[in-house]
């Protein structure tokens, strides 16, 4: 019998037409058997129609191998010998071992040979491999499932040789479709479940990702991913980002089951190069054992098992040539189905879009506190300025509670050098000195709280408080240039809560942009500046500062708040800027318009405290 199946070599002699019709009526058993065998007992029915086989024929052993013709491998599924006969080789690199059988297998073309000599010249290789194990006599029928080759149905003699009758042989055939109907049937039935299980789960995940809140949301993650491993019986599911040149891959999210040890980092480069390459290609990975891995993949066979992982998905997020959503199994191999791909595809997809918008979120987050920190540097240098600016005024100020106390110490020394002291007297004195100290400590106070580098500290504070510190502030300055303050007392107001330091500093920027402007009007005009304060249109609480002076032109009403544009031929240019940047940090508003009467009104609101 030569290894080109099939062929008219072998004619069935006494014994084998015995065997030939054992065979047939068992054929005929087996496929009643499969069409009425339950779905979940089809492997059972094949491991006892193997063992049927064996005995009918009487040879040696039978085995179902399934065949992963990406990496040329082949795994032994189903099985079984006679006693005294070691069972095959569970898993075969069948392209190095059997390239020859391999490609026929592919082609759906059987191998049969009765004797090793049979075999043409082009199957020396598998020739060698099959003396190795001692195998005398074999056939090997290719199993197809929806077009495309499963695995393959085999039967082997080692103790003697035996012939294959070509009526034997196209029975056996019929075997491998009965074999490849039922598995088909078996595999689109998981498939189904599966698919429908994962698609209820992936459903469900997404609400509850779409009902978290952006602080939840990583734990909406995690809990998904667990679900993900309790759905496809895996033992650890991970999120993983590539970090740094050498693409170190380290898991953002994971989970593992009780008793496993959690996923761990791992340089992806040096030690996963053929799974990086595939990721950064965007390509999915799924590998049922890691026998499946191509010859050039041993440095990623070597870290797998290492990891103690048995069988791999890998799924890259879209957009992202470093990212990848992983499930694994480590305590047996695992199938990864077409049918659930999808549902993963998507939810790695997901899980990349809300970690890319936590990571911009943190980004933001992080720009706006580094905004903030060079506000507030820059808003310090416009008080040290305004201080600076203010500083006549400030010493004049101070001066006056100096000299009293100088006069109130003088008379104090006079009375108690008396011959008859009035200590009552004195006492006073020393109060009145007392007091004048405490009021030339408060300008420094002001002065350094100005000058001073400050944290934000907001807190609710009264805004009528906080302006009329202010105008207590600047009013040595405007009796200095006979400028008249008007603040009408207000009708008590809800509180702000804000930072006072930084109100404080809008409020005395805009009063000293007044002054400046009454400076430079017309000397007959009013020199007064008009300040109310009142309830917003919402929920909110206004200030409105109106001055008489020189005003500001209909095109610059907007300007004067950018960077580094200043009226004044002096002037930073900084200051209403700042001003702009501290109120709207605030949650509020500041603008400026015309004043009726002439000059400018700023105004500016806060939100008040419910």
């Amino acid at each position: 019998m030569t290894a080109l199946a099939l062929s008219s070599a072998a004619r069935p002699g006494p014994g084998n037409l015995q065997d030939l019709l054992r065979f047939e009526r068992l054929l005929s058993d087996l496929s009643a058997t499969f069409i009425a065998v339950p779905v979940h007992d089809i492997d059972g029915a094949i491991e006892q129609s193997l063992a049927r086989i064996v005995k009918a024929l009487d040879i040696d052993r039978s085995t179902l191998t399934r065949v992963f013709t990406l990496t040329g491998s082949a795994r032994v599924t189903h099985s079984y010998a006679v006693d005294g006969i070691a069972p095959v080789q569970r898993f075969l690199a069948a392209r190095d071992s059997n390239p020859w059988a391999l490609s026929m297998a592919i082609a759906n073309r059987p191998v049969a040979f009765s004797r090793l000599d049979d075999l043409p010249p082009e199957a020396s290789v598998d020739k060698a491999s099959w003396r190795r194990i001692g195998l005398k006599s074999h056939v090997m029928m290719p199993i197809m499932v929806a077009g495309q080759l499963h695995g393959a149905l085999n039967f082997g003699s080692v103790r003697v040789e035996r012939e294959w009758p070509d009526e034997l042989l196209c029975r056996m055939r019929l075997l491998a479709e009965i074999f490849g109907s039922a598995l088909a049937r078996k595999r689109a039935q998981e498939e189904l479940e599966l698919a429908i299980g994962f698609e209820r789960l992936a459903s469900s995940i997404l609400a509850s990702l779409v009902m978290a809140q952006p602080d939840e949301q990583g734990e909406a993650i995690s809990r998904g991913l667990r679900e993900i491993g309790e759905c496809v019986g895996a033992e650890r599911v991970a999120l993983w980002q590539g970090i740094g040149c050498d693409a170190r891959y380290d898991p953002s999210q994971h989970w593992h089951a009780e008793g496993f040890a959690p996923p761990t980092g791992t340089r992806g480069a040096r030690c996963l190069p053929w799974l990086s390459s595939r990721i950064a290609a965007g390509h999915v990975v799924r590998l049922s054992c890691l026998d499946e891995l191509p010859s050039s993949a041993h440095l990623d066979g070597d870290t797998l098992k290492a990891l103690g992982i048995r069988s791999l998905l890998l799924v890259p997020v879209a957009g992202e040539t470093t990212s990848a959503l992983s499930i694994a199994t480590v305590r047996r191999e695992h199938a990864w189905p077409d049918a659930l791909l999808p549902g993963v595809q998507l939810l790695a997809e997901v899980f990349g879009s809300l970690r890319a918008r936590e990571a911009a979120e943190r980004r933001r987050l992080a720009a706006e506190v580094e905004a903030a920190h060079w506000r507030e540097r820059l808003a310090h240098l416009v008080r040290v300025h305004t201080a600076g600016e203010m500083s006549v005024a400030l010493a004049h100020e101070i001066n006056q509670p100096l000299g009293a106390i100088e006069n109130y110490a003088l008379a104090a020394r006079h009375r108690a050098t008396a011959p008859a002291p009035d200590m009552s007297r004195v006492a006073e004195l020393l109060d009145k000195l007392i007091g004048q100290s405490a009021r030339a400590g408060d300008v420094v106070t002001r002065m350094r709280s100005m000058a001073q580098r400050h944290e934000l500290d907001p807190k609710p504070i009264r805004i009528e408080q906080a302006v009329r510190e202010c105008v207590g502030m600047v009013k040595m300055d405007c009796d200095l240039r006979d400028i008249r303050i008007e603040l009408p007392a207000a009708s008590p107001l809800p509180e702000v809560v804000v930072d006072e330091i930084h109100v404080q500093q809008v409020i005395l920027n805009l009063l000293r942009n007044a002054m400046e402007a009454i400076e430079l009007a017309p000397p007959d005009g009013a020199r007064e500046i008009a300040i109310a304060i009142r309830a917003g249109e919402r929920d909110e609480v206004r200030v409105d500062i109106a001055d008489r002076g020189v005003g500001i032109a209909d095109g610059d009403l907007e300007r004067v708040f950018e960077s580094f544009y200043s009226t004044k031929s002096s002037g930073l240019g900084v200051g209403l800027a700042i001003c702009r940047k501290l109120i709207e940090a605030h949650g509020g508003q500041l603008w400026a318009s015309h004043n009726p009467g002439g000059g400018a009104l700023f105004s500016f609101t806060l939100p008040r405290l419910p």
